[in-house]
């Protein structure tokens, strides 16, 4: 088997909301790396923008005991998506997502954070940054899977294209 050779890798994407397009700001190794690239771009206040960050799952393991939660850990590379607003003094603010709580008001402290794995299979033939493209598009538009016992894989994006 293979071992994988990846370390965090962070891409940042700007969505626009009225055209509903995704397009890639910036690549980089480090988030301190990305922090200084950032400085000093300028991003219309009608975009959102998605920070997408690629890192080694430790727990992975590839002959899973199939009992238990270990059936739930899907692939060796998680991908962290956290979505930011611009507000009128152009600083980047956490996006909250908007919903109900048990007494039905909106709860604005859960974050808009989601993840996904990509697959052993899908490691081997390669990361396409088409692929993530389409899959920030789709994390940005909520449209991922979010029960919380669900496989969240990489292989949702054909049946979502």
């Amino acid at each position: 088997m293979e071992k994988i050779k990846i370390k965090n890798k962070y891409y940042l994407f700007k969505y626009n909301v009225e055209k509903q397009k995704i397009k890639k700001i910036l690549e980089a190794n480090k988030m301190s790396e990305l922090k200084e690239n950032i400085v000093g771009k300028s991003i219309d206040s009608s975009n959102e923008i998605l920070l997408l960050k690629l890192s080694k799952e430790k727990k992975f393991n590839i002959q899973p005991n199939q009992s238990g939660l270990n059936k739930l850990v899907g692939g060796p590379i998680k991908i962290i998506f956290k979505v930011y607003e611009i507000n009128d003094s152009n600083v980047l603010k956490p996006k909250y997502e908007k919903i109900k709580n048990k007494k039905g008001e909106l709860d604005s402290d859960k974050r808009n954070s989601q993840f996904l794995y990509i697959t052993m299979d899908y490691y081997l033939s390669g990361i396409k940054t088409n692929d993530l493209e389409l899959v920030a598009l789709l994390a940005i538009q909520n449209k991922l899977e979010k029960r919380p016992l669900a496989p969240k894989l990489i292989n949702q994006i054909d049946k979502l294209k």
